[in-house]
């Protein structure tokens, strides 16, 4: 099948990140083997984005020259997680043939394809380090452009001082979007007076035995015996210490992925052991087995969620706040409002009362639905 017989996929597949990557294999799979469709996920990471990734980011300041300096003492490991995620990449993505930085260069491939879809992820997040108006398909000329679940973030691109009309006349030029969160939706219609659906995030499409037939997690536990595992990007002091309290109490040790978060934040300090493995399979393989998982990521209440854990969504100030509506929009859709906690309400629960997941089957069926309607719907024009 030639190029142009095929769909072209832009997200945020090439961060090391286990809920872009995962996401992005996910929506890859819908397309291809409930839709019937060609795709080729474009090889695009802008340098901001692969800075952020490196094993160890070229410095800007003298505060990220620092970081830097810490970084390298435990440079073994930065090497190793970013070797993993490569090799996830490599091994799982259905990739186009050349590789791109810049977005002047995807003009190359404007042609190339049938039609592009973006999404999902925060792929139109203007304020990420990896922003950039090819996310918007900015590139594309005459070719149908659909976006699938995207999410902003907490920043509303309509709003940005200085930039005129220029996301809304992206906006105009898609023939079909859907987004992730309610606070998008709202600002959409706000923006442009559209009323645009809120879907899935992709990796909500997959049941977790379809998962486990997608990505080989392993037979066995990377960690063995009992554990808790906490899942973000970042990890805070405040959270650090609420997590050694947990491990007294409990008598569990405490694991966290994120190799240049856990040496720049001396999570040692408080008892946090680095898995010393990485990528997205390691990452379900450590949801899959944890004896208790809290996270602050959106992709964990997702992954908790699919795995039907003992789960809890640490809110912090930041999510309180009206503007990040990511994690709260998607626990209110599946009736789990009651795992998003602050670190005050978590200490004084039993942290092992188990979630009620007695209704999510059918809100999860019900979204479903919608998501590949909306899907179909895509599909249905291109014939």
């Amino acid at each position: 099948m030639t190029e142009n017989q095929k769909i072209g996929m832009m997200t945020f597949h090439a961060s090391h990140n286990n809920g872009s990557m995962l996401q992005a294999l996910a929506l890859q799979h819908v397309l291809e083997h409930r839709f019937h469709q060609q795709t080729e996920l474009i090889d695009f990471s802008n340098r901001g984005q692969q800075n952020m990734y490196a094993p160890i980011p070229k410095p800007k300041n003298w505060k990220q020259a620092i970081k830097s300096i810490i970084w390298a003492t435990n440079g073994k490991e930065m090497n190793r997680q970013y070797a993993a995620y490569e090799a996830f990449k490599k091994k799982y993505f259905h990739l186009s043939p050349h590789s791109y930085s810049d977005a002047r260069e995807l003009a190359a491939v404007a042609n190339s394809y049938k039609a592009f879809i973006t999404g999902s992820d925060q792929v139109w997040n203007i304020k990420c380090i990896d922003a950039d108006d090819a996310y918007y398909l900015s590139f594309v000329k005459d070719r149908p452009r659909f976006a699938y679940a995207v999410s902003f973030g907490a920043n509303n691109p309509f709003e940005l001082e200085g930039s005129s009309t220029r996301y809304e006349d992206y906006f105009a030029k898609f023939d079909k979007v859907s987004v992730r969160e309610k606070n998008a939706q709202k600002w959409i219609k706000a923006a442009t007076g559209v009323e645009v659906p809120i879907c899935l995030d992709p990796t909500m499409l997959l049941d977790i035995d379809e998962w486990e037939q997608l990505v080989d997690i392993g037979e066995r536990p990377v960690i063995s015996g009992d554990y808790i595992f906490y899942y973000c990007f970042s990890i805070t002091e405040e959270v650090q210490k609420f997590l050694k309290s947990v491990s007294k109490k409990t008598g569990m040790p405490v694991y966290f992925m994120e190799a240049k978060e856990w040496t720049l934040k001396m999570c040692w300090r408080n008892g946090i052991r680095l898995i010393k493995s990485y990528g997205p399979d390691v990452y379900m393989n450590m949801v899959k087995h944890a004896a208790l998982f809290i996270t602050s990521s959106f992709h964990g209440t997702a992954f908790g969620t699919l795995y039907r854990k003992n789960f809890w969504y640490i809110r912090s100030k930041h999510s309180e706040t009206s503007l990040d509506d990511r994690a709260s929009s998607f626990l209110t859709q599946l009736g789990l409002m009651s795992r998003y906690r602050t670190i005050a309400e978590l200490s004084k629960i039993d942290l092992f009362t188990p979630a009620d997941y007695s209704t999510l089957p059918n809100k999860l069926e019900s979204l479903r639905e919608l998501s590949f309607g909306y899907l179909q719907s895509v599909v249905d024009a291109l014939k």
